[in-house]
């Protein structure tokens, strides 16, 4: 069962989408997982691979919460404004809506990020309890500030520090603030402070996060706890487009947290 959702962060309305198992029993209890998705994407993201993980998901019972961030979407904001913190403030509130559903299993509850999203899976994942388990697709886990603005011309430099918005890419557009907290934490500085089954996925052939990255993340968290695990996509780009690469991809993300037999599931 699918069912459009609204909730609030800020006074601004964010639109999610939310998937539930079929056929659900008064009472009946089912683990749950939050979806982040990445940088100028959204809830469905390319090639619609959100709106199939949580379709797969909730088809193996789970209830799955996957929405725009603010400035993203559907939801209130532009684009113009976006911040990582307010990212992530916005990834909080959908947590706690997700916890907050009578049908959620409030200790089996998890997150899904993908690149941006997965930087702020992995922030979140470091600092709230409430997160049982963080699997990152293609995470952004390094800096990006310098590398970003290295590729801007003086004009558009001269621009930010003035307060006027700048083209980052063919209509997308961002203030001062995004750059000035993209790097407020930086999740290889951080991960060592993630105590739950973790799992990284990334394809060999990403040309826009490299699997370099997450090799080192995965370097600091892998004795942290012994679910944790790097698959690498064979062939795999940065959202796994082909069939084969995003049908793997949502096999092992099944698979893997069946392993963690969090309460018999």
């Amino acid at each position: 069962m699918i069912k459009p959702v609204t909730f609030k962060n800020e006074g601004q309305q964010i639109v999610g989408i939310l998937h539930m198992p079929d056929n659900i029993k008064p009472g009946e209890k089912f683990p749950g997982v939050v979806m982040f998705h990445g940088f100028t994407g959204n809830k469905t993201e390319a090639h619609r691979l959100f709106v199939k993980v949580a379709k797969s998901l909730s088809e193996s019972g789970f209830i799955v919460l996957r929405f725009d961030f603010r400035g993203s979407g559907d939801s209130d904001g532009e684009f113009e404004d976006t911040t990582l913190p307010g990212e992530v403030s916005d990834a909080e509130r959908a947590l706690t809506f997700l916890l907050r559903r009578r049908n959620t299993d409030r200790e089996r509850v998890g997150v899904i990020g993908l690149s941006m999203g997965g930087r702020v899976a992995a922030i979140l994942a470091s600092k709230d309890e409430r997160i049982k388990f963080a699997i990152l697709y293609s995470p952004a886990l390094g800096p990006l500030r310098n590398a970003l603005l290295s590729r801007m011309n003086r004009e558009n430099l001269d621009k930010l520090d003035s307060g006027e918005l700048i083209e980052l890419w063919a209509g997308w557009y961002l203030r001062k603030a995004f750059f000035d907290t993209v790097d407020y934490i930086v999740p290889l500085d951080i991960m060592d402070r993630i105590k739950v089954p973790t799992l990284i996925i990334h394809g060999d052939k990403d040309e826009v996060i490299p699997i370099e990255l997450s090799i080192r993340g995965y370097e600091i968290i892998k004795g942290l706890n012994e679910r944790n695990e790097l698959y690498i996509v064979k062939g795999g780009d940065h959202v796994f487009s082909k069939k084969e690469h995003m049908m793997e991809v949502i096999k092992k993300t099944i698979e893997w947290i069946r392993s963690l037999n969090l309460n018999g599931f």
